[in-house]
């Protein structure tokens, strides 16, 4: 160990100062309002700040539910003519449960009536008054609250008020589950799940639901604690290609498909201009270097440096996931000059797709501009400095076979705080696992006036490692991971020889991996294992660069709402190759899985994720000490079939 800081006390309090800031504040609700907007929409604080100083309240996102709330998968179109009796019984008996069977309540619908006319008809056909949301007026005035897309989530995500909601993209900002999108498709069955549940109105097994194609709202995948599922509903699905993976057996010949091949002179799929992104700008902090490719959904660039054949050790940029438009960049160094193969794979999950290439000229890679500024050019374009060995082969595969239904959660609801078990809301509860007493923190950093730098910072002091081979930063991370964009971020910069901000590079990179995916994880400058960050405060290693001296640390953040807090803890500066101590037996009798670890494992934790790669979700393994003590052990059920795979991590 050469460095460490904890955050236990006020460093920049501190004499001498253990680090400095720039942006540090603490906004309250009520101090916004007076002093920047009055109107603001913020539910909680927003600050840069030590952990102990954030007044009356955790870090994180407060965890029980304000009342009973109701997801439900629906399309404002829907009419009575299209509903059956069966799913009509249904939705009657899950207002009575948010109503607790109130009769003659008071009804608001956001942002009016007509975006939920049938429920407003069918609540008013029950004795109940519906009328629409007015801002003047407040929600927590009447005993139940609709809400549609369209409304103002902040109007209703903590009010203690009744809520049934079917807007896909509010979802996040109501704290009920992750965002989720649209869908039209002419729904299959209804099938009850929890056919004893009051809301089930007694229906039971599978009937038609809604007849007719509509676009759905649908619901997120990650629900909260607790969520009860009352029922699913169905969509016919032609095949189709949702990720690498997908994409890679169809290659091997295990998925079946169409197969198309052809050759072209440019490697331009996306409107046929060279060089002419739809999105020509990386995102701020994005990672750079001397390829990019732009892509919908996802891609793959491997360039085979060793010259001994393409494979997974030759990738260049990896992106894994659907998604809109977006470019990824990377860097390559060749050994000597020579000619390289090189593959590009990219798949589209459905909709408009694109697939491009470029080369950029500045000599060392890291370049950040514009893929129109001049120093990029599309691989194959006829004039310029890049040329190809002869065409580029193009294989296209379409995906085959039957189509495949898929199941959704239709309608899911969250217990209230009075119900047994109390419910949770999605993402709640306080940031746990961090290193002694304090950490450090930020949400909600663009709700006061930014500094100039346009970011909030803050910086260790230079740390001399002249001298110094194998060093490794290693620092604690935790994050919400409800609302967060492309453009929000968690960043760890360096300057080698702390001889000024012109010379600080970005070493780690934390974001939102698209606009569908909320949360943080460092794929940008981790492709091949990214961390995924939830509530849970989790170590990350990286390299240090070789050569530095006088090595200064600044973390960069910068977040757009007040559930969007990321966090950061235990900093450490260490030389040398740590040992990590392994897991000493893992064995199976019958469907239960043993899994030990030494006495040296103590103050590791266990983690297990039903998969690797870029999707894995680590998480503390179930009946495991968090953190462990000692050496031990724990029992896993494998009933349930499938892969299940474990580490230790500190």
């Amino acid at each position: 160990m050469i460095y460490q800081e904890g955050f236990n006390t006020d460093g920049e309090a501190a004499n001498p100062q253990r680090y400095t800031t720039i942006g540090r504040d603490i906004y309250t609700v009520d101090r916004l309002k007076a002093e920047v907007d009055p109107a603001t929409q913020q539910l909680g604080p927003v600050y840069w700040a030590h952990n102990v100083d954030v007044p009356n309240s955790f870090v994180g996102v407060p965890g029980p539910t304000p009342a009973r709330r109701a997801m439900l998968a629906w399309d404002s179109t829907i009419t009575a003519a299209a509903v059956s009796p069966q799913l009509q019984s249904v939705l009657t008996a899950t207002f009575n449960w948010l109503l607790n069977n109130k009769a003659n309540a008071k009804v608001v619908v956001l942002p009016n009536m007509a975006a939920a006319q049938y429920f407003a008809d069918l609540l008013t056909a029950a004795g109940h008054t519906v009328s629409d949301f007015d801002p003047s007026v407040a929600v927590t005035n009447f005993d139940l609250a609709v809400y549609a897309p369209g409304g103002d989530s902040s109007q209703v995500a903590s009010a203690k008020v009744p809520v049934l909601t079917f807007s896909a993209a509010d979802h996040d900002d109501l704290l009920v589950s992750t965002t989720a999108g649209t869908a039209t498709f002419e729904a299959g069955p209804v099938t009850i799940v929890t056919g004893s549940h009051p809301a089930a109105g007694g229906q039971s097994g599978s009937f038609t639901g809604v007849t007719g194609s509509f676009t759905w709202q649908l619901l997120g995948d990650i629900l909260p604690n607790g969520a009860i599922t009352i029922a699913n509903f169905t969509q016919t699905n032609l095949p189709s290609v949702q990720n690498l993976t997908n994409l890679d057996a169809m290659v091997a010949g295990t998925k079946q498909s169409n197969k198309f091949t052809n050759a072209v002179q440019a490697f331009d799929f996306s409107d046929g201009t060279p060089g002419d992104w739809s999105i020509d700008n990386p995102n701020p902090g994005g990672i750079t270097g001397s390829f990019a490719i732009g892509v919908d959904d996802g891609g793959r660039l491997r360039i085979d440096k060793n010259q001994n054949g393409i494979g997974p050790e030759d990738n260049v940029i990896v992106q894994d996931a659907v998604g809109t438009h977006a470019p990824y960049f990377g860097d390559v160094t060749f050994t000597s000059a020579g000619t390289y193969d090189f593959e590009v794979a990219s798949f589209s999950a459905g909709g408009g797709g694109d697939i491009e290439l470029s080369v950029s000229l500045q000599s060392g890679g890291n370049d950040r501009s514009a893929i129109t500024s001049g120093t990029w050019e599309l691989l194959g374009q006829t004039t310029g400095a890049v040329s190809l060995q002869g065409n580029i082969t193009v294989i296209s595969y379409e995906p085959t076979g039957a189509p495949v239904l898929v199941s959704f959660p239709m309608l899911v609801l969250l217990n209230g705080p009075n119900d047994t078990p109390a419910g949770s809301v999605f993402g709640g509860g306080p940031f746990t696992g961090f290193e002694g007493t304090g950490f450090f923190a930020g949400s909600g950093m663009n709700k006061w006036p930014l500094p100039a730098e346009g970011y909030r910072s803050l910086t260790l002091p230079p740390l001399n490692v002249s001298g110094k081979t194998n060093l490794k930063l290693t620092v604690a991370l935790a994050a919400t991971f409800l609302d967060f964009e492309t453009s929000d971020y968690l960043d760890v910069w360096i300057d080698p020889d702390g001889s000024g901000p012109v010379d600080f590079t970005q070493l780690i990179h934390f974001t939102a991996p698209s606009g569908s995916d909320k949360f943080f994880d460092d794929r940008s400058t981790r492709p091949g294992s990214p961390t995924r960050l939830g509530l849970n405060f989790r170590d990350i290693t990286y390299d240090i660069p070789a050569g530095a001296t006088q090595l200064v640390i600044q973390f960069r953040a910068l977040t757009t709402w007040w559930n969007e807090i990321a966090a950061f803890d235990n900093v450490r500066v260490t030389q040398g190759v740590a040992v990590q101590p392994g897991l000493t037996a893992i064995s199976s009798t019958g469907n239960t899985v043993t899994v030990g670890w030494p006495a040296g494992a103590a103050g590791f934790v266990l983690e297990s994720t039903p998969t690797l790669g870029p999707t894995a979700n680590w998480t503390i393994a179930a009946g495991s000490p968090n953190p462990i003590p000692g050496a031990g052990s724990i029992n896993a059920s494998a009933a349930g079939g499938g892969s299940q795979f474990y580490r230790l991590r500190k």
